[in-house]
């Protein structure tokens, strides 16, 4: 029988204060919401560890075997302790002989969890467990794995994930531009309108699923923002022309980041689905996104993933979070993921496995890297048919892309994308700016077949007749020299909802806006321009609508060097331990007021913190208390943000907080002992 290391535990107080360092930091490592706020004792620990919201917390990670485990635990202690060996055999005689192993692991697992406590030949579930687990039903075993249909050439996949990629940025690019000129309003409950939503789809020609993820991503990565004028828009950010200067990798990086951050599910979206609402939010999706990514990542390259064994092994592992939400997250990362090219079917990609398993620090440019050689490369040229259609045979360059977005609208995409040329888009040209001349200068440029006659002739034909209806602001006003073109307005039975009037022979008004105005009449085959106040045609920009960078709030995953902390909290236990159990009136020593550390500017001062949490090196603070005096004292900094730094404190052997706004100083330990 093994021997207890002191005496046997009466509490889990006592059997965690008889814990190893580094079992203790294995248990905080893996429950880290006990560290927040670090427990001044163990006896503060062992309260935190066996609070319903903890231990439901930590149930939620088990997997299926582990749950069956400790409900067998509860059920065999519920009396009193019971051996280790005794739970693996009720778990191994329920499940197989062959699960005899694995049961014990789980013990083992659940006892440094502190769901089970003992000493190491006595152990019983703590009481939380014992009034929770004690009906779970055994698992399937052995436990389920991931399975795939068949093996493809990583090469080939990355091939088509740098083709998806490209696709991605293009339809943003394409949708942004479009809402530089004409952003759509948003919502009083927030969100795109529907009939907004159904113009997006019909722009980027694709389905609603596609065109949610086009929208909600771009305003994940901060390229789209609510305006927040009086009447609000959705409009792109100073960040997207950032954005749109860099380079195809670094963009497609941006947007893949701030997709594994969302908190939505755009492949779930239809045709009346309230895109951008905070109501569609779910911080669950987040977890799950990342769980299923990571599942994918354990498949060898090229393996083309079967959906349904991974719904199977993720219910095994985490049985608790099973449920409809984490079905649909599984189609939705599925779905998304080929979309942006982070998975080509249900093999995850180079770029893609390197963006959730490649160390933080090399991560941005080896992401990078790998996306750059999976794009193919771009072409500079189109090919202009006499039926007003030009086909790009591949992705083509952005400088490239701006201009036919701005002369031509897509009809289809593939290998091959298909555009076409029409009178409203050659319309579209000419409010930008651009002349006869310049849509045909540049189309020349662009084609290695020329400018067909028929396209020439319909682009002389536009620009002369562009222009000629002018409208402007009065509520709205139109304007044109030809008074017949005004009767005919008036009369024209399709304008009777803009309530015109005619109050010159060159002049109507109207109550409907500028921008109403101008659709009303183009609906009705008129050709106006948009007029300014000093009589000159408006030249309406993409760059003109612009709104400031949302700030987002990161969630973080993990903190940085939580080993750190961890070790930091240990040391702060043991001491709080002392303090706990020292005799009444004893005093806690501490090295304060034994220095002069001299006055740091604040930027200084957090270069010294910054550096010592980099070398987990102590150093000196001067540190003014709410008096005003100043003492100073020794610690051991951990991390440092929101105006705070968490630190070990020397003098009260605790973890604590000091603001960096008090610290008057920062001196190394060495040249002030």
């Amino acid at each position: 029988m093994t021997q207890p290391r002191t005496s046997t535990p009466r509490s889990l107080a006592d059997a965690l204060r008889q814990r190893e360092d580094h079992e203790l930091q294995t248990l905080l490592a893996s429950r880290p919401d006990l560290l927040h706020p670090v427990p001044s004792d163990f006896t503060a620990l062992a309260a935190r560890a066996t609070t319903g919201p903890s231990v439901s917390r930590c149930l939620d990670a088990l997997t299926a075997l582990d749950l069956y485990t400790l409900s067998v635990a509860a059920r065999l202690s519920a009396e009193t302790a019971v051996a280790p060996g005794a739970i693996a055999e009720a778990v191994s005689k329920a499940l197989g002989p062959d699960a005899l192993e694995a049961a014990q692991a789980s013990v083992r697992r659940l006892t440094d969890l502190a769901l089970l406590w003992g000493p190491a030949d006595q152990v019983r579930a703590i009481h939380p467990v014992r009034e929770a687990m004690t009906s779970v039903q055994p698992p399937a075993w052995p436990e389920p794995q991931l399975t795939w249909t068949r093996m493809m050439p990583q090469a080939d996949i990355d091939e088509q994930s740098g083709g998806h990629a490209h696709a991605a940025i293009a339809q943003i690019r394409e949708l942004l531009e479009a809402w530089s000129v004409e952003p759509p309003g948003v919502l009083r409950t927030g969100g795109l309108a529907i009939r907004d939503f159904a113009g997006a789809v019909r722009l980027l020609n694709s389905d609603a699923p596609t065109s949610s993820l086009t929208i909600e991503v771009s305003q994940a990565a901060g390229l789209l923002a609510d305006d927040g004028a009086g009447r609000p828009t959705w409009t792109p950010t100073d960040a997207y022309d950032l954005w749109l200067d860099a380079v195809p990798p670094k963009q497609w990086a941006a947007l893949a980041v701030a997709w594994l951050s969302m908190p939505r599910l755009p492949a779930l979206a239809t045709e009346r689905s309230n895109v951008l609402s905070s109501e569609l939010d779910r911080r669950a999706v987040i977890g799950l996104r990342l769980a299923i990514l990571a599942l994918l990542a354990e498949a060898p390259p090229g393996a083309i993933v079967d959906p349904a064994s991974v719904a199977a092994v993720l219910d095994y592992r985490q049985p608790r979070r099973s449920g409809p939400l984490r079905e649909q997250a599984i189609a939705a990362t599925f779905a998304e993921g080929l979309c942006l090219g982070v998975l080509v079917g249900g093999a995850l990609s180079t770029p893609g496995r390197l963006l959730i398993s490649a160390p933080a620090e090399a991560r941005e440019a080896r992401v990078q890297a790998a996306m750059a050689d999976a794009m193919p490369a771009e072409i500079d040229h189109v090919l202009i048919q006499a039926d007003l259609t030009m086909v790009a045979p591949g992705p083509v360059a952005p400088a490239l892309g701006a201009i036919l977005g701005r002369v031509a609208d897509v009809e289809s995409r593939g290998h091959a994308t298909v555009y076409r040329i029409s009178e409203s888009s050659i319309q579209r040209a000419l409010d930008s700016g651009w002349d006869a001349a310049q849509i045909r200068g540049a189309l020349a440029d662009a084609s290695t077949t020329g400018v067909p006659q028929p396209l020439a002739y319909l682009i002389d034909d536009t620009a002369r007749r562009h222009g000629a209806v002018r409208v402007g602001l009065a509520s709205s006003y139109l304007r044109c020299d030809n008074e017949a073109t005004l009767s005919a307005i008036l009369g024209d039975r399709r304008l009777k909802t803009l309530d015109l009037s005619r109050i010159a022979d060159t002049v109507i008004v109207s109550q409907a806006s500028s921008p109403e105005l101008i659709a009303g009449l183009r609906t009705a085959g008129y050709a106006p321009a948009a007029e300014s106040p000093d009589g000159t045609i408006v030249v309406r920009s993409p760059q003109e609508h612009r709104a400031p960078s949302p700030r987002h709030r990161r969630v973080a995953a993990s903190r940085k060097d939580p080993a750190a902390l961890i070790a930091a909290a240990v040391k702060g236990l043991r001491s709080g331990d002392r303090a706990a159990t020292a005799p009444r009136g004893a005093t806690i020593a501490g090295p304060a007021g034994v220095s002069q550390v001299r006055s740091t500017t604040s930027t200084a001062t957090v270069a010294a913190l910054r550096s010592a949490i980099a070398d987990a090196t102590p150093v000196w603070i001067g540190y003014a208390d709410t008096d005003g005096t100043t003492t100073e004292q020794i610690i051991d900094p951990i991390r440092l943000g929101g105006g705070m730094v968490t630190a070990f404190d020397h003098r009260t052997e605790q973890v604590r907080s000091f603001m960096v706004a008090r610290i008057s100083g920062v001196a190394p330990l060495e040249d002030e002992t």
